[in-house]
């Protein structure tokens, strides 16, 4: 039942770490990650001083690093990536954990049924409602079709007349310069004077606009009225479905409730094991693990079940 290549990450025994001490350690590799990445990225191959001319004595502004310094790098970055691997085997294990959980809840009446060697009897079918898809597909050519011209003019002008459309935007910018025909830049003899001429009736802007504007009130209203068609077609397709289903599933459920309720109680068995078990810290990531622990050890705060 359960994904055999999650099983890697747990302990066969009950050792090991449970999420929250995962999670534990896994920020503390982060926070160890951190000091060796700041050291890394201080690192300054030269010392920085400064003294006024004339004087002798000279004031460090900064240290360089030293040979050990230099020498250490190498190491430092074993060390983050020996963090990172643990970091990444945690949290894919704490994944893992969420994966079986989610497993065994999913388990439905029908596997439990044939692990336990009990015949289901057969689940009444469900119907199926007819969808918008299905509703204009049985309209004629001719209706199917104008739905489409309804529904692409619409867009189409729509696009152009809301806001943030060309047409809205022209407009807008027109009746700006009616209030603002002219515009000054620059100063002095580079001053330049910018005068705005509307190349277009006012009139004739304002007039086609609502035109448009009315066109898509109407397109929009006959697509409304074939859209509340389809949503009540479907709408009461879904009733009937549903009310002759819901008359079959009763008596089919009342011969499934006992079966139910132990499969219920089953899966909280299995979801109860599952989050007893504990992560293994492969021999390869011990080195490090003892190290973070350590670490947390510090701050007094561990969270580690081991």
């Amino acid at each position: 039942m359960f994904m055999k290549k999650d099983m890697i990450f747990f302990s066969p025994d009950g050792d090991g770490l449970t999420s929250t001490s995962a999670n534990h350690i896994a920020n503390m590799a982060k926070e160890m990650i951190r000091n060796f990445d700041s050291t890394i990225a201080n690192l300054v191959f030269y010392t920085t001083e400064v003294s006024l001319i004339g004087v002798d004595s000279r004031n460090v502004l900064q240290q360089g690093a030293t040979d050990a310094d230099v020498l250490s790098v190498a190491g430092k970055l074993r060390i983050i990536a020996q963090a990172k691997s643990l970091i990444a085997w945690l949290r894919e294990a704490i994944k893992a954990r969420e994966r079986l959980i989610t497993e065994a809840e999913s388990l439905t009446l029908e596997e439990y049924a044939k692990e336990k060697g009990i015949t289901l009897e057969k689940e009444p079918d469900a119907g199926t409602p007819i969808t918008e898809d299905d509703y204009y597909a049985s309209l004629s050519l001719d209706e199917r079709n104008r739905y489409y011209e309804l529904e692409t003019l619409a867009a189409v002008i729509g696009e152009e007349i809301h806001p943030g459309g060309h047409f809205a935007e022209a407009r807008a910018s027109l009746t700006e310069r009616f209030s603002k025909p002219h515009d000054v830049k620059g100063d002095g003899r580079d001053t330049l004077i910018y005068t705005f001429i509307p190349s277009v009736s006012e009139t004739i802007v304002e007039d086609t606009y609502f035109s448009l504007q009315k066109q898509y009130r109407e397109a929009q209203a006959r697509l409304n009225s074939i859209k509340y068609d389809c949503r009540k077609a479907v709408m009461e397709s879904e009733v009937r479905v549903k009310t002759e289903y819901a008359e079959a599933i009763k008596r089919y459920n009342a011969e499934r409730q006992l079966l139910e309720a132990e499969l219920a109680k089953d899966i909280r068995k299995r979801v109860k094991e599952i989050a007893d078990y504990r992560i293994v810290i492969p021999a390869s990531l011990k080195n490090i693990y003892d190290d973070v622990s350590r670490l947390g050890k510090k701050n007094n705060d561990t969270g580690v079940n081991q």
